[in-house]
């Protein structure tokens, strides 16, 4: 039992160590290791006693191993013993102290996590009721607002149909276009509103990334040549294909970049690329290219639309939050890289599959 026990104890000095009880089981092996060692010396004298020192003697000296040494032996190991069992019942006392203490603070604080995760909850869903109480609002407002100003655009029409000094025109002229901008922002208030509204979805049709970058070159070419822009689109071969992905989302996306491009720009060349990149099983890459060489987004403007996601501060802030969202909504991404020295570019990447 002896050999067992320190066997026990030598494979395991690692977690007795851990634990820090080597003193206390130091103090019991080697009690124990006495009163085995005793008990060992008296069966090999009991065996060997009589051939070694003969009878007579071997008798005495049996008695005084079994008096004053057994004695002297047994009391040394029964103190150490003794002392290392009650150091080790104080350390295991002391040990589940530490484990009440910690299971303590476990608990508070899992009510304390518990209480903040419920107070988030309590927050993201309350900021998502005030986001949508917005969206509804600001919706109900442009469809509100829309309506006096196509009035007002209807009956400037009219008016210019009548007799009119030059004078008078002029401020008709000026008041149609002042009506047409107010109408044009209402228009991206309402699509930003549906955004955060998730109330847009996606519907994949088949149609060709080239004729729908040609459709709109031709819808915003006047407004260019106006403001001194000349577009140069560039279209791969791959574009020319048809893909399967949500055509009117693109449209407004790309219709709403180019918008912005041409609002901001200064007279110059406005070159877009097209490029269809193939990914295997069907998926492509269809990636939209405008580089704008005069145009310069200060930076804080592209993080603050990013970070907000959908700030409403100024038009541009409004029409890079509905690119952003109308690119996140098809899974796809979009970047702006605007440096003042080299103008700006910016890339959409928008996952699509092939027509089979």
């Amino acid at each position: 039992m002896l050999a067992l026990t320190l066997f026990v104890m030598a494979r395991n000095l690692r977690a007795i160590s851990f634990a820090g009880i080597s003193r206390e089981l130091g103090l019991i092996a080697v009690g124990m290791a006495i009163w085995g060692g005793y008990h060992l010396l008296h069966l090999v004298f009991l065996m060997a006693g009589p051939v070694l020192v003969g009878d007579g003697q071997s008798a005495q000296i049996g008695t005084v191993l079994e008096t004053w040494v057994r004695w002297a032996c047994e009391t040394v190991a029964t103190i150490l013993f003794l002392l290392g069992v009650v150091q080790l019942t104080w350390r295991f006392g002391r040990l589940m102290e530490s484990l009440q203490q910690s299971a303590s603070a476990l608990e508070h604080e899992h009510h304390a996590r518990t209480t903040l995760e419920n107070e988030l909850k309590n927050a993201v869903e309350t900021q998502r009721e005030s986001s949508q109480h917005e969206s509804e609002f600001l919706l109900g407002l442009s469809h509100e607002l829309r309506t006096p100003l196509n009035g007002i655009i209807g009956l400037g029409s009219l008016l210019g149909n009548t007799e009119l000094d030059p004078a008078q025109r002029k401020l008709l002229a000026t008041m149609e276009q002042s009506a047409q901008t107010m109408l044009a922002r209402v228009g991206v208030v309402i699509d930003l509103s549906r955004l955060r509204s998730d109330q847009v979805e996606v519907r994949n049709l088949v149609f060709s990334p080239a004729e729908l970058v040609k459709s709109i070159e031709a819808l915003f070419a006047p407004s260019a040549r106006d403001r001194g822009l000349v577009f140069a689109t560039e279209i791969s071969a791959a574009a020319t294909k048809q893909v399967i992905g949500d055509s009117r989302l693109t449209r407004q996306l790309l219709s709403t970049l180019a918008s912005l491009v041409i609002k901001y720009s200064p007279p110059g060349t406005i070159r877009g690329l097209i490029d269809v990149e193939e990914e295997g099983e069907g998926l492509a890459w269809v990636k939209f290219t405008a580089v704008a060489g005069e145009l310069h987004f200060p930076p804080e403007v592209i993080e603050r639309v990013r970070a907000e996601f959908g700030s409403m501060r100024g038009d541009g802030g409004i029409g890079l939050a509905i690119c952003w969202r109308l690119a996140t909504l098809m899974d796809g991404t979009l970047e702006i890289d605007s440096q003042a020295d080299t103008g700006t570019v910016i890339t959409v990447c928008l996952p699509m599959r092939r027509e089979v």
